[in-house]
């Protein structure tokens, strides 16, 4: 039996150090962008084109870190004018200060893919799944980002 209570005890200190490491990780894995500040504010607006037109959109992320280096970001979708509003909440996950991932966790009853102006988000949102993208541009405000799934390019400035 000692063998084996020495073994269940390494495996265990193994378990605490591999989940420490993880947290230390996530925790100093953010862009520096977002270093300053728990629990920042991002905006962000654009255009999607279509065949017949286009739709205008504005997005307000709030960025929420947890303690043990997971993160949520709740994002408010609206039109420019105003008159629909989307919410949905992705979980984040920072791998270094250039790669991080993003998965819709929660969103409105009522937002549906139709709804959504990004075409790989209304893919997202149809058949939930990981969506990874690389920073390409950051400094103390601004950051900008491209999707590895589709060719896309988004530019997001922090303002709190």
């Amino acid at each position: 039996m000692k063998v084996v209570d020495k073994l269940l005890i390494s495996y265990a200190l193994c378990a605490l150090a591999v989940f420490a490491g993880i947290v230390y990780k996530s925790n100093t894995s953010r862009p520096y962008f977002l270093f300053s500040y728990d629990h920042p504010i991002i905006y962000a607006n654009g255009i999607t084109f279509f065949e017949g037109g286009s739709d205008a959109f504005k997005e307000l992320h709030t960025i929420i870190s947890h303690p043990l280096g997971f993160h949520n970001m709740k994002s408010i979708i609206t039109s420019m004018d105003d008159r629909e509003i989307f919410k949905k909440t992705y979980a984040v996950y920072f791998f270094d200060d250039s790669l991080f991932s993003a998965k819709i966790i929660e969103k409105d009853d009522d937002y549906t893919s139709e709804k959504e102006p990004d075409l790989t988000e209304s893919h997202l949102i149809e058949y939930p799944q990981k969506e990874f993208f690389q920073v390409i541009f950051q400094d103390s405000g601004l950051c900008c980002y491209s999707s590895l799934l589709t060719d896309s390019v988004q530019c997001v400035k922090l303002i709190s």
